[in-house]
């Protein structure tokens, strides 16, 4: 019963998104996270907007979501949105970090190389960035 109410929260979360009202948006992203603490996507909307003001407690929430995902596929959006978060708040090895434990995960995707090597080439780490982005070619 939880799951498909915390659906219907995560549902106008993403509407509110999309109509630029971040403070709704987070607001019933979060409300979906406490009905349903597992559910991967809300957790990501929640910390995502929430990071715009808290970029600490977003990489809290998220890092809480790891503790509950197994699965790979989740885990590595987590991973992901781990990076975006920290990225944000302006810790960059942090960020970094999550990044390359979401690149270890099956199912890599395009993206993330992009993401890595711009973050490498924004802390000055060039050989690193241009080998990100030819990992990014390669597939």
């Amino acid at each position: 019963m939880s799951a498909a109410v915390a659906r219907r929260y995560f549902v106008r979360g993403r509407e509110h998104l999309r109509r630029g009202d971040l403070d709704d948006a987070q607001r019933e992203f979060g409300a979906a996270v406490e009905l349903d603490p597992g559910f991967v996507e809300a957790r990501i909307g929640y910390a995502l907007t929430l990071g715009r003001i808290d970029a600490p407690r977003a990489a809290q929430s998220l890092r809480a979501g790891l503790q509950r995902a197994t699965r790979p596929g989740e885990r590595q959006q987590l991973w992901t949105a781990l990076g975006d978060a920290l990225l944000t708040g302006g810790d960059f090895l942090g960020a970094d970090e999550a990044y390359a434990e979401a690149v270890k995960l099956p199912g890599t995707v395009l993206r993330l190389h992009d993401r890595m090597a711009r973050l490498r080439a924004k802390t000055g780490r060039i050989r690193e960035s241009v080998d990100e982005l030819l990992l990014a070619v390669r597939k």
